[in-house]
């Protein structure tokens, strides 16, 4: 009888055991932050996520204009890089995998600039945002 209920006290265990290390990875999910321009109907939209330096940049409007981003390194005070994309639904992915200037030095703070521009020459409704890049 004693050695039944060791057995159901070790399953018992096993269970919350396993039941705890099925839930955990939920609480270190990634961290995304989201910046649109500034628009009164945002044409673009920025995302970044500090784990892979993954950043997106979208025209989510039909709009007639261009998204433009612009991303540099705070901490270091140097562009890292520039882009424009134009067409509604279309996206582009820069990605630490890519290197440089894409491989965003860790711990620093990065400067994100997104507008409209409508003619490669005059960015308007721009918005700006300092995220960590912390992973």
């Amino acid at each position: 009888m004693k050695f039944r209920r060791a057995v159901a006290v070790a399953g018992m265990c096993t269970a919350v055991t396993v039941g705890a290390a099925v839930t955990a990875p939920g609480a270190f999910a990634a961290t995304t932050y989201t910046m649109h321009t500034n628009d009164g109907d945002p044409g673009g939209r920025v995302t970044f996520q500090p784990d892979g330096d993954v950043v997106t940049l979208c025209d989510i409007e039909s709009d007639g204009w261009a998204v433009y981003l612009k991303v540099t390194d705070k901490t270091a005070g140097k562009d890292e890089y520039h882009y424009t994309i134009g067409g509604n639904g279309n996206c582009q992915t820069f990605r630490k995998s890519l290197g440089e200037p894409y491989d965003l030095d860790e711990g620093h703070v990065i400067h994100f600039k997104i507008c409209l521009d409508k003619d490669g020459r005059d960015p308007s409704y721009c918005d700006t945002s300092d995220w960590a890049n912390a992973n």
